[in-house]
């Protein structure tokens, strides 16, 4: 897929995004890179809050990124805590620290992406635009 970050005609809509990294630097890079290109996000330091971000409503974001290893909860104890409330939105996994079974508990836990840090967040802005365009 071509990169059409910005404008791009494959955007039906902005999505509702929620970041969950402990990294701040990472966490102002995509709120800028996903802001710009007309999404709304919400940036988190740990699963816990990204989970008090989400369980009141569980279809007000559209896209969860979460990072593995961070205080409070992981990113696995998030995603597990989501699909037990039955959150449909698209999850990635944006990681630089996930062993082969860390991996499989993800997969079997139908996340919709596993990438590898560092990865660029306009390579990130083009999966979320795979996303809409599918």
């Amino acid at each position: 897929m071509v990169a059409q970050s910005h404008g791009s005609n494959l955007r039906k809509r902005a999505l509702r995004i929620l970041c969950a990294d402990d990294d701040p630097l990472f966490r102002e890079v995509l709120d800028r890179v996903f802001s710009f290109a007309g999404h709304s996000v919400e940036c988190v330091s740990d699963g816990t809050t990204a989970w008090k971000r989400i369980s009141p409503d569980i279809s007000g974001f559209d896209v969860l990124i979460t990072d593995h290893g961070m205080p409070k909860m992981d990113g696995l104890a998030l995603v597990r805590r989501l699909r037990q409330a039955d959150y449909r939105g698209r999850i990635i996994v944006h990681s630089s620290a996930l062993t082969p079974k860390d991996t499989a508990s993800y997969r079997a836990l139908g996340v919709d992406g596993i990438v590898v840090k560092p990865t660029p967040a306009e390579e990130l802005l083009n999966i979320l635009e795979a996303f809409i365009a599918s």
